[in-house]
């Protein structure tokens, strides 16, 4: 009896020095010797953890078709690991297992993702595998200077800092049509709709609409799309503006975790209302942008230079400008519990007219940092807390001004 129990002992340590030795392997990046230590040790092969290992093994070393296979073995032992499931989606869009890669999109759109997750799903597929998204956010939330004017309106404001608490409304829609299956030729078009009601300053209360239509071009390493966009913005109590124009832009896959993206842009502005006839202006800008996807977060990167010409002689004072602005972030999955977000902006505007003292031009630094933690509460909806802090310090009196806004909310994904 002491033999066999020493036996079973022995045996029992062996299979869980096996399993640590692939892990330590593996954590020094030796891959290979991770991936034969792993062969070596058939009986840990009802271990859907040593498949997992082998697996990701297999994909640091460009072996997709091997690193699926390992997958697919976990998959067969452990059904509903999402990390695996995302891991398997991205494989076989990228090896053109469409059908595949439909099947398991299907299988999982129900499973509870963390929103890195599904962003990475949503980026590095080279195929719309879904024809229609669409995403749905209501918030509720303090604004402490609710009166300054939103984005790139530069609207003049004379009063002091009003606060109130306010409800917003986030909706998005994007339907993608293949023009042929294997051509690569696709048909997009995007719409969006914000809407925010001020409790203490309904004068401020702001929707803002817009819609673009467009051609796209996909292959494996990059996507190019096309479009026109359109917008309208109520604010201040009047039909306020409406903008058309084209941006054109392209992600480049440069490998599995790292995606570029650069851009262009040209709109004509149109303000509505008699008073505002002076304040036309066109829009010329362009930019890029660096993704890195890292385990289930990400972080990012991106630049942007912007140049607002007025198109009327009897233009608005501080209409002509030129902007260049600075975004990063990271976005990072809590021990699959929440995820955080980080995001910090800066903008530097330089304006065509000079300060009221007439010494030099007007110029502005504008600073915007972001908090936002989020938790799926279920398999298509997000909870989310959000705190941001901006600040713009200018040479022009009237335009500083500092904020902060928190926000409560949730959000559906379709």
């Amino acid at each position: 009896m002491k033999k066999i129990t020493g036996l079973l002992l022995t045996t029992q340590m062996t299979l869980f020095a096996s399993m640590a030795e692939v892990q330590t392997l593996y954590d020094q990046k030796k891959y290979e010797a991770a991936i034969l230590e792993a062969q070596k040790s058939p009986q840990e092969f009802g271990n859907p953890k040593l498949h997992l290992l082998w697996a990701k093994s297999e994909e640091a070393l460009g072996n997709d078709e091997m690193a699926m296979s390992a997958y697919e073995r976990v998959l067969m032992m452990d059904p509903d690991n999402t990390e695996v499931r995302v891991h398997l989606t991205s494989l076989y869009a990228y090896l053109d297992r469409d059908d595949l890669a439909n099947k398991m999109l299907k299988s999982t759109e129900n499973y509870q993702l963390t929103p890195s997750q599904r962003m990475s799903l949503d980026t590095l597929k080279k195929a719309d595998l879904e024809t229609i998204k669409a995403s749905a956010s209501l918030s509720i939330g303090y604004d402490s200077n609710v009166n300054v004017s939103p984005n790139d309106l530069n609207i003049p404001n004379n009063e002091e800092a009003q606060s109130s608490l306010f409800t917003q409304f986030k909706g998005h829609i994007s339907y993608t049509h293949e023009l042929d299956e294997k051509s690569g030729w696709y048909l997009r078009s995007d719409a969006d709709m914000f809407y925010q009601n001020n409790a203490d300053a309904s004068y401020y209360n702001l929707f803002a609409g817009s819609m673009d239509l467009g051609f796209g071009y996909r292959d494996k390493n990059y996507d190019l799309f096309l479009p026109v966009k359109y917008g309208r913005v109520n604010y201040l109590d009047r039909d306020f503006m409406e903008t058309i124009g084209i941006e054109p832009r392209a992600n480049i896959v440069f490998s599995k975790s790292l995606i570029g993206n650069i851009n262009a842009r040209y709109t004509e502005r149109s303000y509505l209302h008699d008073s505002d006839k002076n304040r036309d202006d066109t829009v010329f800008g362009y930019g890029a942008g660096l993704y890195w996807l890292f385990d289930k977060n990400f972080a990012y990167f991106k630049a942007n230079y912007a140049d607002y010409d007025a198109k009327h002689t009897d233009k608005l004072r501080f209409t002509d400008k030129e902007t260049l602005s600075i975004n990063v972030g990271v976005n990072y999955d809590i021990n699959d519990w929440f995820v955080a977000r980080l995001d910090y902006r800066y903008r530097y505007t330089l304006y065509r007219d000079f300060a009221d003292d007439g010494s030099k031009q007007r110029s502005d630094d504008y600073e915007q940092y972001e908090f936002k933690f989020s938790k799926m509460v279920s398999d298509t909806t997000e909870g989310s807390l959000l705190y941001r802090y901006s600040n713009n310090r200018s040479n022009y009196g009237l335009a500083e001004y500092d904020k902060d806004v928190v926000m409560f909310g949730f959000q559906y994904n379709y």
